[in-house]
């Protein structure tokens, strides 16, 4: 199979579809798309998240150095596409999306109510790499929807979530393995 050498397509796709919400000291809130965030450590947890220098949700975390990651689920496509039209600059994004700003248990940035899995992080560290600066948060508390745990577990079928990859949102198919189960050692 023949590989081009391109510039400018991310291949790692696909990429978790979340909102995001910051807030100041004063309790302004924003609320934001993110597909450029992922697990960074299991013990302690890390979640790590990059932000544009140039929008309105980094002077906020700047400020209070906390976040909540929320992950929405199939059916909330309208929602996160406005979303990420919009600057909290210039209008109240929850509003807008008519979202639920929940209050949060650890931190000041809130949870949306409607989201399956709300993740509060406190901020550790900050990598300043370009247009986007990485903020890798620590999680102090999880609220995930009793309908997606099945012995206390995520259950993937049921949650739904939505993805992105290649400008679109998508949905995750069917399972096709299971971790440490599915591959075969060779027989030397």
């Amino acid at each position: 199979m023949a590989k081009k050498l391109v510039s400018g397509i991310i291949g790692l796709l696909p990429l978790p579809l979340t909102l995001v919400t910051v807030a100041n000291n004063e309790n302004v809130s924003d609320i934001f798309t993110a597909s450029w965030i992922g697990v960074l450590c299991t013990d302690p947890l890390y979640i790590g998240v990059g932000i544009n220098a140039s929008h309105y949700a980094h002077s906020l975390i700047e400020d209070n150095g906390e976040f909540t990651v929320n992950i929405m689920e199939e059916g909330f496509e309208r929602e996160i596409d406005l979303l990420g039209r919009l600057s909290g600059r210039d209008v109240d994004k929850f509003e807008q999306a008519r979202l639920t700003a929940y209050p949060a248990k650890e931190v000041k940035a809130p949870t949306v109510l409607e989201a399956a899995i709300s993740i509060e992080c406190k901020v550790q560290e900050v990598l300043r790499l370009g247009t986007h600066d990485y903020y890798i948060g620590r999680v102090v508390a999880t609220h995930v929807e009793e309908l997606v745990l099945k012995d206390d577990k995520l259950n993937v079928e049921a949650l739904r979530p939505i993805v992105f990859a290649a400008e679109a949102y998508w949905a995750i198919g069917r399972k096709i393995g299971q971790m440490g189960k599915t591959g075969r050692l060779r027989a030397g």
